[in-house]
């Protein structure tokens, strides 16, 4: 009997234990406050929504576009965003504090990275064709896209003492004639080019002369390894293609040669890597190509760059087709079909080179990147009108010129970058590569006073509820609705530590519909006392003495109590698993006061009845314990006077 008695206290010792090690767990987490939702401190929610071409996203894709999206979210500079996957085709971003408007648009791109060649430039602005034969793009005499007519004919390239004069071109200016005595002036024409060279020498890139020639004098790609080049702006052999001046592509025949007739025409999407290099090089496709590629010349020379430059050209950036946009800066490219795709990119970053004072951005692709960025640098190499476009959703970021050849995967973009220009390259380019395209489905944003706000009524509806419980309990059980009381207040310590500890460990956030799961827990534990007691006052009418009738009471009530927290439990784990997460967050409160309340019943409150029945206010009956006859149910005897059993009552009573 002894052992019995001593079990009450040792159940309450330990459950003390327990509150004591979460306690510490929280201290030792250094946080003392509950991580608290959108809904509650403020701040943005995007939903982006994963394209349904080709089929649904595999998980390793989502997961990885998971992963590069929350890399680009921390790298605006938010501290503790939230990014997750929902569904087989949904991102969750979540990012607390201020409404962020700005970054819907950085999270919301589809943010696909490639690389292709460039087949032409030229100004922003549309030039409708020209007649045959005149000053066009593609015709004789005239530049095709980003290239103007030939110089003059003599020794060397060029007229004695002179060179020929150029024609006009949308993009670009004629070719420099080179011979002896001096070159040729370069042609007319949006961006065309400038002074020849001399002494045989060939014409070079001269002076500044339109949009091109900011290109081809600004980025350039070299190898890592070195650290320096030539910025493109030299002289270069005769028999280079890259003798034209930058904004125009090599020497063009004077009259188009025809299709053979045995030759089958293709589309450019189907052209192979060794054509595309070559359409880069000389200006003109092979012959299968010549038809589709009139037709694009065409529309280049009537496509319009937005007026705006901070807004993108729409355009639709299909992997294997030409591509037709605009950079930032309104200059507008013919571009070939990608040749590396962005996910062969595994890191990007801005530097300053050792003994060099001027900032790059160094790039490094995967192995099957690696050997087509060999083949088409080791192509390029040299010629400083052959560009290599990196295009982030369909525009262009970069066109560097190719220094020298590239085979190990290593590479670096030079220019005249600052430190925020080359450090804003690096992160598109580093998080720029996702392998799926995503819309944005939802945006909301919550302001600090609206979540406050939120936060002051959960926590008000909180407080009210727990006052009704408190108020129904000490009118209705006198004293002993202060173990409803205590267990309410342990009930809520307990929930209160364990919320600090899941958002430190596993960053779960408190919502409002978790607020009110938590709150439900209120009624649930109350709901539990009250059948714990309604089960002693059975058994005392029963003819049980109080101390037997409440642990024989306790064995009945255990089981309703369980059911009915297994009901319950069963719920919330169902809602928790297919409800959005709103719900989640309701049926996240509901699962932790259900467990809490368990916990709180079986190691607080019944072994806190137990060991009151044995004092003296209590256990013999006070009018204000609660356990009096009045509210025991019997009358005409004192709650010590009452059998222990109604067999051996009867049994007294005859003898």
């Amino acid at each position: 009997m002894a052992s019995k008695r001593l079990r009450p206290g040792r159940t309450l010792a330990g459950l003390g234990a327990v509150v004591a090690i979460l306690f510490g767990l929280v201290a030792l987490g250094g946080e003392w406050s509950p991580r608290l939702g959108l809904d509650l401190q403020g701040g943005t929610r995007i939903i982006l929504q994963a394209s349904s071409e080709g089929g649904d996203p595999t998980d390793e894709q989502l997961t990885q576009a998971r992963d590069i999206i929350g890399q680009r979210v921390n790298g605006t500079g938010v501290s503790a965003p939230e990014v997750s996957t929902r569904g087989d085709r949904q991102i969750l971003v979540e990012i607390p504090g201020d409404e962020r408007s700005d970054i819907v648009e950085e999270v919301g791109r589809t943010a696909q990275l490639r690389f292709r060649l460039v087949w032409g430039q030229g100004d922003g602005t549309a030039s409708p064709p020209a007649p045959p034969g005149g000053d066009g793009p593609g015709g004789p005499g005239g530049g095709g896209p980003g290239g103007g007519g030939q110089g003059g004919a003599g020794p060397d390239g060029g007229g004695q003492d002179g060179g020929g004069q150029g024609g006009a071109g949308q993009g670009g200016g004629g070719q420099a004639g080179a011979g002896p005595g001096g070159g040729g002036q370069g042609g007319a024409g949006p961006g065309g080019g400038g002074q020849g060279g001399s002494g045989g020498q060939s014409g070079g890139a001269g002076q500044d002369g339109g949009t091109a020639n900011r290109v081809a004098a600004g980025w350039m790609l070299r190898s890592d390894q070195q650290d320096g080049g030539d910025q493109g702006g030299g002289d270069q052999p005769n028999n280079q293609p890259g003798d034209q001046p930058p904004d125009q592509p090599p020497d063009q025949p004077t009259e188009e040669p025809p299709t053979p007739p045995d030759v089958e025409q293709q589309a450019l999407g189907d052209i192979l890597l060794p054509d595309s290099i070559q359409t880069t090089l000389t200006g003109q496709p092979p012959p299968a190509y010549t038809q589709d590629f009139t037709r694009l010349a065409s529309e280049f020379a009537k496509f319009t760059c937005p007026d705006d430059p901070d807004a993108a050209a729409l355009v639709d950036d299909e992997p294997g087709e030409p591509l037709i946009t605009c950079d930032d800066e309104g200059i507008k490219y013919l571009l070939s079909p990608a040749v590396i795709e962005g996910t062969s990119l595994t890191d990007a970053s801005a530097q300053i080179p050792p003994q060099s004072a001027q900032w790059v951005v160094n790039l490094e692709l995967d192995g099957a990147g690696t050997d087509v960025f060999s083949d088409v640098t080791q192509a390029l190499a040299g010629a400083p009108n052959a560009l290599f476009a990196i295009v982030l959703d369909g525009q262009v970021l970069s066109a560097p010129t190719v220094n020298d050849p590239i085979t190990n995967g290593q590479a670096q973009i030079s220019g005249n970058f600052t430190q925020e220009s080359a450090n804003e390259l690096a992160n598109s380019l580093r998080y720029g590569a996702l392998p799926l395209s995503f819309s944005v489905d939802s945006v909301v944003l919550a302001g600090p006073t609206l979540a406050g706000s939120s936060l002051a009524a959960g926590i008000l509806a909180g407080i009210i509820g727990l006052a009704l419980v408190v108020v129904y309990c000490i009118l209705y059980y006198r004293a002993l609705g202060l173990v409803v009381v205590t267990s309410l207040a342990l009930a809520g310590l307990m929930t209160y530590e364990l919320v600090i500890l899941l958002g430190t460990s596993v960053g779960f956030t408190l919502t409002l519909p978790g607020i009110a799961g938590l709150i439900v827990g209120i009624g649930v534990t109350a709901d539990s006392f009250i059948i714990y007691f309604e089960r002693i006052r059975d058994e005392v009418r029963d003819g049980r003495s109080l101390r037997l009738a409440t642990e024989s009471g306790w064995l009945r009530a255990r089981a309703t109590i369980l059911a009915a927290d297994a009901v319950q439990f069963l719920a919330a784990v169902v809602l928790y698993t297919f409800a959005i997460d709103e719900v989640r967050g309701f049926a996240f409160g509901l699962l932790m006061s259900t467990i809490v309340d368990i916990i709180v019943v079986f190691l607080f409150s019944k072994p806190l009845i137990s060991y009151l029945i044995r004092t003296r206010f209590f256990g013999q009956g006070h009018r204000l314990s609660g356990l009096d006859t009045r509210h025991l149910g019997i009358t005409g005897r004192a709650v010590t006077q009452v059998a222990r059993t109604p067999t051996r009552a009867a049994g007294r009573a005859t003898r």
